[in-house]
């Protein structure tokens, strides 16, 4: 039908041609279907190069049906891989060049994916690292692997979808083994049980409890093959999770679950697990699987540094633009005396349009990672104001250009400013959650005695409490938990059930020593000690600060030893050196502040929220000064006592650029990778006099040395440091 409604319409000699989704609405054609059948045919039709009228063809799809749009979209950049589409100057035809499909542009070898294979049909299969990775259309319940996986419920009993297959096909044992398990006075809820296979031939069935979120799955899947790992099975089929009754996006959990394979292989869990499958019941499902294992191919997965990896792991991001909504015109009709009243009326109205027009353009990378979720708010955003948006997804150069009426325009630019807002703060904790998950995994016992790690951002908040010493509120099983971190210990807050907490250290900490000069802790996390008047530390120090306040007089330099806070800054130093590739990140520098601050400097280091109150010129951020003048004017205030504090301060500036008025965040670099950002900002690149470093999140960027007590010729004053 789609080639016969190409010919007539090129027999007719028209030069376009629009297309429904056909089929994909009462009549429920399946939408991934008909979105490629229906780009094949158009594509073939264009290669037959026999189009001599027929110019444009269009899809017109109703902006709600997003599921719709989403299809499409990803089909068009899938059936245009390899190829080159562009508009001729002159004729107008289209040229096609096509590469050599299927052939890897990238080296292969030793600790690489290997090429994607089809030993049969409807069956893929591609080598990462040491395992087998195979996507095929079948029915688990046949499959004989070590062990399968059901997604269930979080009490095991689910009985419908895939789930309903595999619990009928093992028989009532493996039921009555569910039950059981979890009826018993000891059980937890948890994340998974493994039973018996019962009737089926694989040998045990991994339970887990069903998610639908990308990111979720992504944990789930992992921590299948780490179990599986420890229990030394070799081989475990998986169904395509949270894609049947769960409704996530197949193309999502496809790259999700191979994530999650892969970061398993990196990590060099062990020599057990050498075979994953995913058997797929919906075979049109299995095309967005093979896809993200293309995009693999000739890709590393040897272990890199924690930067490499973190970069490594998002995919990258196509451009994506979204179009302004054009809104229906108003009609004016003009009536008067004469052409030159009509004309003098039509101006006036013409200048009043003009003056309640605006535009503005919003730029900023993290544009590039707005959701879905978000592209259909900005379109609710033009129908709700009069406004129109037009979002272009560039990565670095993402942006969004707002026209309208002025108080239209200036609402929207509040709301998407907000919204760009969150997803930087969102990226700023996900990267900072990622980093100590690759330094420290914190676990919990559950019902079983098992250990069982938490998810990257629980075990984020916990290592956060370590260094405020503080505790938190955490999710067990869905429940409620307070967590004391220092006793090793989190309890039910509606209930009185205790579990006991595991910090397990990843990277060797014999590395991260104290320094040499400090003074002996005696199991104490933090120590101010008072440096000795003549001393070698306490000249050192006052050569410092007398380099440009000569004539103030010092009453006290003390030694601020904080434990944590000095462990967690040499590993962020470390991981800067990596991703700087140099090691000139680390400036000493100044910070003047109030009395109120210094104990929570001392206690949790320098926070925006209490150290960074006083300075916006170039950055909402921490300020730290060259100078020690610098920091006494204005910033480091008298207590009624007149005694000021001023801190010596090791500082990670890192890669940093010239800063402006408003940044919340350094801008990005010229590097062309989404949201590659400085680490710092200056008031000037050449001359440095200050730096601001950004986000309560990387605190470790910095530490107090030395904090001085000291008071000028009118007013005593107190200055402190590291």
């Amino acid at each position: 039908m789609i080639r016969d409604c190409l010919s007539e319409a090129e027999k007719h000699r028209l030069a376009s041609l629009s297309f429904p989704a056909i089929g994909t609405g009462n009549m429920g054609f399946p939408k991934g279907l008909v979105s490629k059948l229906l780009l094949q045919e158009v594509k073939d039709f264009s290669q037959r190069r026999n189009s001599t009228h027929l110019k444009e063809v269009a899809i017109v799809v109703h902006a709600s049906d997003t599921q719709t749009v989403d299809c499409f979209v990803r089909e068009f950049r899938g059936q245009t891989q390899g190829y080159t589409w562009q508009s001729s100057q002159g004729s107008g035809q289209s040229q096609h060049s096509k590469s050599h499909v299927g052939q890897s542009q990238q080296p292969s070898g030793a600790g690489f994916f290997g090429q994607v294979s089809s030993p049969s049909l409807g069956v893929y299969s591609m080598q990462i690292g040491h395992m087998t990775f195979e996507v095929s259309s079948g029915d688990i319940t046949k499959e004989s692997s070590d062990v399968i996986v059901n997604s269930s419920n979080k009490d095991f009993n689910l009985k419908s979808g895939v789930s309903k297959s595999i619990l009928e096909g093992a028989g009532l044992k493996v039921e009555l083994e569910c039950s059981e398990i979890v009826r018993s006075p000891s059980f937890q809820p948890c994340r998974m049980i493994v039973t018996s296979a019962g009737s089926l031939p694989c040998k045990h069935i991994m339970h887990i409890v069903g998610q639908n979120d990308p990111e979720i799955i992504k944990e789930t899947v992992y921590d299948v093959l780490k179990n599986c790992e420890e229990q030394k099975f070799t081989s475990v089929s998986f169904p395509a999770l949270g894609t049947g009754q769960g409704g996530a996006s197949p193309s999502a959990v496809a790259d999700a679950m191979i994530d999650a394979v892969v970061d398993f292989v990196k990590k060099k869990m062990g020599p057990f697990v050498r075979s994953v499958k995913i058997l797929i019941f919906q075979t049109a499902m299995i095309t967005e699987f093979h896809k993200s294992m293309k995009r693999r191919v000739g890709e590393g997965v040897e272990e890199k540094g924690i930067f490499t990896r973190f970069k490594d792991s998002r995919s990258a991001r196509e451009n994506f633009v979204m179009a302004g909504e054009e809104f229906a015109p108003t009609v004016f009709q003009l009536c008067a005396e004469s052409p030159r009243a009509v004309s003098r009326a039509r101006d006036w109205i013409k200048n009043l349009i003009m003056k309640e027009q605006t535009e503005k353009t919003i730029k900023n990378p993290y544009i590039s990672q707005l959701s879905q979720g978000d592209v259909e708010k900005l379109q609710a955003m033009q129908r709700e104001l009069t406004v129109r948006i037009r979002l272009e997804k560039k990565g670095p150069d993402s942006l969004i250009h707002l026209e309208g009426l002025s108080r239209d325009v200036l609402t929207a630019d509040s709301l998407i400013s907000n919204m760009v807002l969150d997803q930087e703060r969102a990226e700023n904790s996900r990267q900072a959650a990622f980093l100590v998950s690759s330094l420290v995994e914190w676990q919990y016992k559950d019902h079983s005695g098992t250990m069982v790690s938490f998810d990257m951002f629980t075990n984020y908040i916990l290592e956060e409490a370590v260094r405020d010493n503080s505790k938190v509120t955490i999710k067990i099983n869905n429940e409620d938990y307070k967590a004391n971190v220092a006793h090793k210990r989190a309890v039910k807050i509606r209930g009185i059930r205790e579990i006991e907490l595991l910090r397990k250290d990843l990277k060797d900490d014999t590395s991260v020593s104290l320094p040499a000069h400090w003074d002996d802790m005696k199991g104490s996390l933090l120590m101010l000690v008072p440096l000795t008047t003549g001393s070698k530390g306490y000249n050192d120090v006052e050569k410092e600060f007398r380099k440009t306040l000569l004539t103030d007089t010092i009453i006290t330099i003390e030694q601020v030893q904080n434990d944590p806070l000095w462990k967690s800054y040499q590993i962020r130093k470390k991981l800067l050196e990596e991703k700087n590739k140099h090691t000139n990140n680390e400036k000493l520098l100044f910070h003047g502040t109030s009395s109120d601050s210094i104990t929570k400097i001392n206690n949790h280091g320098f926070n925006q929220s209490y150290a960074g109150a006083h300075g916006a010129a170039i950055g909402n951020g921490s300020y730290f000064a060259v100078d020690s003048s610098y920091s006494a004017r204005g910033y480091s205030k008298a207590d009624a006592q007149g005694i000021k504090h001023m801190y010596l301060a090791r500082v990670l500036v890192g890669d940093y650029t010239q800063g402006q008025e408003g940044l919340i965040v350094p801008p990005a670099k010229a590097s062309g990778q989404d949201a590659e950002l400085y680490d710092s900002v200056t008031d000037n690149t050449s001359n440095p006099t200050m730096f601001v470093i950004f986000n309560d999140v990387k605190s470790d960027l910095t530490v107090p040395s030395l904090v001085y007590q000291y008071f000028t010729t009118n007013s005593i004053c107190m200055c402190k440091g590291l």
